[in-house]
C-alpha cells in the first residue's frame, strides 16, 4: 500500500477529495522493477495502469526485423496513457515496456481507474492533458524523424526526455535506438553539443545545461 506523500509528485493530488484519495491508496499495488527488467511484452490486456512513483519506462514495439521502436518514455509524476488508453477502449495491450532505471510503480487495477476517471474530475482531466499531450510529442516525433536532420532529432529527444533534474538517463547506443542512429553518430553529435555548451555528457546519462 502506497502513502499519501508518493502521491503528492502527481499534479492531480491537490485537487482529489479525501475520499478519492482513500481510494487510490487502498486499491493501489506497489511494483518494483530492476533497471533493463521488462514489465510485460508484446500483446496482452492490460493488468492496470502504472503511477510511476520512482524511476522511468520505456514503452516500445519491435518490428518484423527486429529493431525496436521507441514509442515514449514515462517519467517520475506520471502515468502510462497507453495503459490508460487500453483500458479505457477494452484493447489489448501491444507494446513492451521495459525499467530505464530501478522503479517504483503504484499500479491502479482497471476497474479502480474507471472509477476515477467517473468521480474525480481532476483525475480525470489530468489523464485527457496527458493523453493530448503523448499525442502531440508522438506527432512532434514522427514529422521530426521524417523532416528533421540527425543533431535536429537528437535535440528534440534530449529536450523531451530530460527529466525534472534535466537529466536523459542512457547510454549513446540506447538514445540512438530511440531515434533511428547508430551509436557512433550519436556519440559524436552529443560530443558536438558538448562542446557548445548545450550538455554534459556523463556515464549511463546525459545532463542539459
Amino acid at each position: 500500500m502506497i502513502d499519501k506523500s508518493q502521491l503528492k509528485i502527481f499534479p492531480f493530488y491537490n485537487d482529489l477529495k479525501p475520499d478519492e484519495i482513500e481510494k487510490l491508496l487502498s486499491f493501489s499495488a506497489i511494483k518494483k522493477l530492476d533497471k533493463g527488467q521488462l514489465m510485460m511484452g508484446d500483446s496482452g490486456r492490460c493488468n492496470g495502469v502504472p503511477l510511476i512513483l520512482k524511476g522511468s519506462l520505456r514503452l516500445f514495439r519491435v518490428a518484423e526485423n527486429g529493431r525496436e521502436i521507441n514509442v515514449y518514455n514515462v517519467h517520475e509524476g506520471e502515468l502510462c496513457i497507453l495503459a490508460a488508453v487500453c483500458i479505457l477502449a477494452d484493447l489489448e495491450y501491444e507494446f513492451s515496456v521495459q525499467a530505464q532505471t530501478d522503479c517504483v510503480l503504484a499500479v491502479l487495477p482497471p476497474d479502480i481507474f474507471k472509477q476515477m476517471m467517473t468521480v474525480s474530475e481532476s483525475f480525470k482531466n489530468y489523464v485527457f492533458n496527458a493523453m493530448a499531450d503523448k499525442l502531440i510529442t508522438s506527432l512532434r516525433a514522427i514529422e521530426v524523424l521524417n523532416f528533421s536532420s540527425i543533431e535536429e532529432r537528437l535535440k528534440d529527444y534530449l529536450y523531451y526526455n530530460a527529466d525534472k533534474n534535466n537529466e536523459i538517463i542512457g547510454t549513446h547506443e540506447m538514445i540512438a535506438r530511440d531515434i533511428g542512429s547508430s551509436r557512433e553518430v550519436i556519440s559524436r553529435h552529443l560530443k558536438k553539443l558538448e562542446n557548445e555548451g548545450l550538455l554534459i555528457i556523463k556515464r549511463g546519462k546525459v545532463l542539459l545545461n
